[in-house]
């Protein structure tokens, strides 16, 4: 149903003007990427990432309909009354320092690079790169053993993305079958920002929060699993850069995430402010705000339009605000 409405919301928005639609009393904007790479990025099948030109063209759209501000600016509603947006990048991936920070200084954007404090210095790969790396060599050069071994503990290879945490032993083992080495994957690729790259980017200007310690799915954890990872992460984050502003983005998504949760977060000073991924909407908690994936497939132009419009229909049905 949500999906329907979702394209039934692009279909609408074609009748829409940009100059319309994105002066509506909304929520702050709040657009969210991963990475960005002319390369093709073996660990990442995921997601379609951007390449260079492309983000520079959204970038310029950005910048046309809204004026770029900070964390702090965010935050402390210093900008009220603008149309505003706040860019952020999940993941702690290293082209966030190669490729997409000497653009965004040159484009005078600030930004939040959310990093998994586990992954930092390379020390260890999220499950989901894990099943594309696996998934890239089943493409190239079909393995019966593996496929076979996958099939029967219930991952079909069309299915292998969506393998969540708890069977991260199984992504380790089919790994071994096919001779792949994660520990030498992250020696030669290096896909994670150093220590000293995330600093470097702090003292560019740039905010640096957590994206959660070892980038589990949430909904999958308890809640004192769910706290502690945000605690470990943020005390690591704390300890690389001594953030003005504690921030904290869920991974994958805050649905799953409860009410509880976010109210230990803000009674216990774990965090200044928290952040979720279901687009354009309301949230009840003042200190936690709700982000846009930009990295969909389609057009970027109908999907953005199709997420203000979808927001104007929530509106109307009193459902535009989300409920933890």
């Amino acid at each position: 149903m949500r999906k329907l409405a979702r394209n039934v919301s692009k279909i609408l928005s074609s009748a829409c003007s940009e100059q319309w639609l994105f002066k509506r009393n909304t929520p702050c904007f709040l657009p969210f990427y991963h990475v960005v790479s002319d390369n093709k990025l073996p660990h990442i099948l995921n997601y379609p990432y951007r390449n260079i030109a492309r983000f520079e063209e959204e970038l310029d759209f950005f910048l046309k309909y809204f004026v770029p501000v900070s964390l702090e600016e965010l935050i402390s509603e210093k900008s009220s009354g603008k149309k505003i947006f706040h860019l952020t990048f999940d993941d702690g991936l290293r082209e966030s320092y190669d490729v997409i920070a000497p653009i965004l200084l040159k484009k005078g954007i600030p930004a939040t690079f959310f990093v998994n404090t586990a992954f930092v210095d390379n020390h260890a790969l999220f499950h989901k790169y894990k099943a594309s790396i696996i998934l890239n060599r089943l493409m190239k050069k079909t393995h019966p053993e593996t496929l076979a071994f996958l099939k029967k503990n219930g991952l079909a290879v069309e299915e292998i993305l969506k393998v969540d945490v708890s069977r991260v032993g199984i992504l380790n083992e089919a790994a071994t079958m096919l001779g792949i080495d994660f520990e030498d994957f992250l020696h030669r690729q290096k896909p994670y920002l150093s220590s000293s790259q995330i600093r470097s980017l702090n003292m560019d200007g740039f905010t640096i929060g957590a994206h959660s310690h070892s980038h589990p799915e949430f909904w999958k954890i308890s809640e004192e699993e769910q706290i502690k990872e945000i605690k470990e992460s943020m005390a690591r984050v704390e300890e690389l850069v001594s953030p003005p502003i504690k921030a904290f983005s869920f991974p994958f998504t805050d649905d799953g995430v409860p009410a509880s949760v976010l109210r230990v977060v803000k009674d216990e000073h774990i965090c200044d402010v928290t952040f979720g991924t279901a687009g354009v909407k309301n949230d009840p908690f003042s200190s936690h705000f709700q982000r846009y994936p930009v990295e969909l497939p389609g057009s970027f132009v109908r999907n953005l339009k199709g997420e203000f419009v979808y927001y104007e229909l929530r509106k109307l049905v009193g459902k535009a605000t989300m409920k933890h």
